[in-house]
C-alpha cells in the first residue's frame, strides 16, 4: 500500500513539475510545440477568420530589419506567397511552407528586386521537398532591362530570377487587364511591364519598380489592393485608367510608402487598413515621405500597420 502511495505522489509531482516547466520554463520548447496545437487566429482588426470559407492575408517583417515585401494568403488548404523579401528570409519562409505540407499553391513575384524576390531565388536554387505549383510575375523584358541597366537594385537578382524561371512550365507572365482565378480568389491586374510603363517612366529610368504588379485580390465580400513598388511616375496614368476600379478594403501602399502614389490615389480606394512594408525607422522618420503619408492616413482615422507590429493580418471574407 505504501509503495502505491509513494508512486502516486511521485506521479503527481512529475505532472506538477511538467506544468510548471511549460508555464515558466523553456519558452522556446513550449513555443515549438504550441504550433502543433490547433489555435484560433485573430487578425489585426479583431476578426477571427473561418479557415473553411475565409482567407487570412498576413504581412511579415523582414529578417534584415529593413524594408521588404512578404505576404501570405492562407486558409485551411491554400498557401499563396506574395514576393518574400530578402534572401535572409529564406529560413522563415521554409518554415511557413513546411507548415503547409511543403506546397505553395501560387507564388507571385511583383518584380525581381532583392527585397521582393531574394528569398524566392534562395529557395528555388535548392527547393528540396518544396513544390511550387504556379509562379506569376510582371512579365518584364529581360533583355531590355539588362540593356537599360538597373539604377536602384542589384541586377544579379534579376539575372538569378530569370535563370530560375525562363524555362519553367509553371510560370505565367501577367499582363495589364488580366483577370484570373487563383485558389478561389479573383486577381485583377492593373499594372505590369508593357509599353504603358515605358511611356510613363521618367528621367530616373526606374523601369523595374514602375513595372511592378498592381493587382487587387478579391473574395466574396472584401478585397485588398497590392501596389508593390510602383512610384509616382505611374500615378496619373493609373488613376485615369483604374481610378473607378480600385475600391477595396485594404491596401499595401506603393514603394513602402515612399515616392509613390498620391493621396488622391489612396482616397479613391476607400480602404480602412493600410500596410506599410517598412520599419518605424522609415515610417516615423520625417526624412521619408512615408511618415507624412502615414500621419495623413491616421488623421483620417485609417488603420496603419507596419513592421513594428508585424506579423499583421486582415481577412478576405
Amino acid at each position: 500500500m505504501k509503495n502505491k502511495q509513494i508512486l502516486a505522489i511521485a506521479a503527481g509531482l512529475l505532472v506538477l513539475t511538467a506544468g510548471i516547466f511549460l508555464l515558466t520554463g523553456d519558452n522556446e520548447w513550449f513555443a515549438s510545440r504550441a504550433t502543433l496545437m490547433p489555435q484560433k487566429t485573430v487578425d489585426s482588426t479583431g476578426h477571427t477568420p473561418d479557415p473553411t470559407t475565409e482567407y487570412l492575408v498576413t504581412q511579415y517583417p523582414d529578417a534584415t530589419g529593413v524594408q521588404a515585401t512578404c505576404y501570405t494568403i492562407t486558409n485551411e488548404d491554400t498557401l499563396i506567397i506574395i514576393d518574400g523579401g530578402w534572401a535572409e528570409n529564406e529560413d522563415a519562409l521554409r518554415r511557413i511552407i513546411a507548415e503547409h505540407g511543403n506546397t505553395v499553391d501560387a507564388w507571385i513575384i511583383s518584380h525581381p528586386h532583392k527585397d521582393h524576390a531574394g528569398a524566392f531565388n534562395a529557395i528555388m536554387k535548392d527547393p528540396g521537398d518544396i513544390v511550387v505549383k504556379q509562379i506569376y510575375d510582371n512579365g518584364f523584358d529581360y533583355n531590355f532591362i539588362m540593356a537599360a541597366g538597373e539604377p536602384y537594385d542589384d541586377i544579379t537578382v534579376l539575372q538569378d530570377y530569370y535563370a530560375l524561371t525562363k524555362d519553367a512550365s509553371n510560370v505565367t507572365h501577367l499582363k495589364r487587364g488580366d483577370v484570373l482565378e487563383i485558389c478561389g480568389l479573383t486577381f485583377s491586374v492593373y499594372n505590369a511591364y508593357d509599353d504603358t510603363v515605358l511611356a510613363n517612366v521618367g528621367e530616373e529610368l526606374d523601369y523595374q519598380n514602375n513595372a511592378s504588379l498592381l493587382f487587387e485580390v478579391s473574395s466574396g465580400e472584401s478585397s485588398m489592393l497590392f501596389c508593390s513598388d510602383i512610384k509616382y511616375d505611374m500615378d496619373a496614368c493609373l488613376l485615369a485608367q483604374y481610378g473607378d476600379a480600385i475600391a477595396c478594403d485594404y491596401v499595401q501602399v506603393g514603394h513602402h510608402g515612399n515616392w509613390s502614389f498620391s493621396e488622391e490615389f489612396y482616397e479613391k480606394t476607400g480602404a480602412s487598413v493600410f500596410f506599410f512594408d517598412a520599419p518605424t525607422d522609415i515610417t516615423e522618420n520625417p526624412d521619408f515621405p512615408a511618415s507624412e503619408l502615414k500621419d495623413s492616413l491616421e488623421a483620417k482615422n485609417r488603420t496603419v500597420l507596419n513592421f513594428s507590429t508585424a506579423p499583421n493580418s486582415v481577412t478576405l471574407k
